[in-house]
């Protein structure tokens, strides 16, 4: 089947879904003008990009539009509060309200245990993993409501490749574990296991107990979502599966999680066992339902084995998740014919039921490439994209009527935008460069540098 032809089905089949999801709206719109000529597809958004100095330095690291503001708040190698550098490779983080008005963010650190990365350091007795190669985990950010660093310092170390993850309810970041392993230099059993979700409280004033889950099973975590009691997971492989972890208990605070225990499932569409998902037809529902993992925590990494043993759907690279309007939205990185990236909806229904929607498809590098991390803009309802492709990089946003535009351009780096959140207010958007590897991580070259922005402006000012 050609790329025009699944592109006009797309466009037939999304017709009927409109545009008032705060999510699906935007996206939706964007694939009913694909059709068009790629100037149809543009706007001007908040206006033309231009070289922007940083706040305090003065140094172009972003181009943004007229009336923006940014500051960095927070730079790899830079001493933090508990006397250890900033560690590098940020990626996801969440944003919390704070003391004072202040906005806490939780970080992700997605070291690999390589070399030129700096580690995650806290006290041995607060490690997951006592390997010292364990490198990755969380940090902890109070910024001011004059976007000025109050304090950091670690909160979760030991854990390896903590890639994405995200918030709950009662104010606490779930961190993602995306490997499955027995930890850096053993391969093999005993060494500690890897492969799991962590929880941190917000609240944290120093390193927590590392408290994994191992219910909501081990396999290569990427991201997940809540809504109405359950956690959906995505697993970004190229053969993934769709999961949702149902607690025993809905969970009320820190710990709960751990504790309370529960059931993983995985998606099934009804009819059709492991339906290849990269062959969906845009526009179209699939009714789905749920099968029981009965080893959510295995000694080798069958997870993923069990539930298509049990005609689980196969996606492509599910990453970035998020609730809204009563749905659970996800993305799959490479899925699509064109393999540039796909947007799914979930609508739950019943106790095993629900439908799903792919509700768009990329065939065009130009629309959208490798959808990774999206976020909604509170005060208009836009979606910033954060790609995860090659080439430059951009913060894009679609608004409601399905139009273009960039709204972020980094100058100095190549590594990919992550992490884009919000603060409770919705003044402030807090977004990382995730930065590389580098022969001198405690002082990396600006290209090679892990950045934390703040960034504010005339976020309001379009419809």
């Amino acid at each position: 089947m050609s790329v025009q032809l699944t592109r006009r089905r797309f466009v037939e089949g999304s017709a009927a879904l409109g545009a008032g999801l705060t999510l699906g709206g935007p996206i939706s719109a964007l694939a009913a003008r694909s059709k068009n000529t790629k100037a149809s597809r543009r706007t001007v958004g908040y206006g033309q990009l231009a070289p922007t100095p940083e706040r305090d330095t003065g140094v172009e690291w972003l181009e943004l539009p007229p009336g923006f503001r940014y500051r960095i708040i927070s730079r790899q190698g830079e001493p933090m509060d508990d006397g250890n550098p900033t560690p590098g490779i940020f990626d996801g983080m969440g944003a919390f309200p704070g003391p004072g008005n202040s906005t806490v963010l939780i970080r992700n650190h997605e070291n690999r245990s390589q070399d030129g990365e700096l580690p995650v350091v806290v006290p041995n007795r607060r490690r997951y993993d006592r390997d010292s190669l364990s490198r990755g985990g969380n940090t902890k950010l109070v910024v001011s409501r004059q976007r000025e660093l109050l304090e950091s310092f670690a909160v979760l170390g030991g854990t390896t490749v903590n890639c994405a993850g995200g918030t709950t309810p009662w104010n606490t970041w779930i961190t993602c574990e995306e490997i499955f392993s027995y930890g850096p230099t053993a391969g093999t059993p005993p060494g500690t296991r890897h492969g799991y979700m962590f929880e941190i409280p917000a609240d944290a004033d120093g390193p927590v107990a590392p408290l994994e889950v191992p219910d909501a099973g081990r396999f290569s975590h990427e991201a997940v979502a809540w809504l109405d009691g359950v956690l959906y997971e995505t697993e970004d492989r190229g053969d993934a599966c769709f999961y949702r972890f149902l607690p025993n208990r809905e969970p009320r605070e820190f710990g709960d999680l751990a504790t309370f225990g529960g059931r993983l499932e995985a998606l099934v569409v009804r009819g059709r066992p492991n339906f290849d998902m990269n062959t969906a037809h845009p526009g179209e529902e699939y009714p789905v339902e749920w099968v029981e993992i009965d080893e959510p925590d295995p000694d080798t990494d069958t997870v993923r084995a069990e539930a298509q043993s049990k005609d689980a759907a196969i996606f492509d690279r599910t990453e970035g998740i998020w609730s809204s309007d009563r749905r659970v939205y996800f993305d799959c990185t490479s899925g699509g014919e064109a393999g540039l990236g796909q947007l799914w909806e979930y609508a739950p229904g019943g106790r095993n039921g629900g439908r799903l929607r792919l509700i768009y498809e990329s065939t065009s590098g130009e629309d959208l490439e490798a959808p990774d991390n999206l976020v909604v803009v509170p005060q208009t309802g836009h979606v910033f994209l954060q790609e995860d492709g090659g080439g430059e990089q951009f913060v894009r946003g679609v608004n409601r009527q399905g139009r273009i535009y960039d709204f972020a351009k980094n100058l100095l780096s190549g590594s990919e935008f992550c992490g884009g959140c919000f603060s409770p207010d919705g003044r402030t958007f807090f977004l990382n460069q995730q930065g590389d590897r580098t022969d001198d991580p405690l002082n990396p070259p600006d290209e090679n540098a892990g950045v934390t922005y703040a960034i504010w402006g005339p976020f309001g000012e379009l419809d």
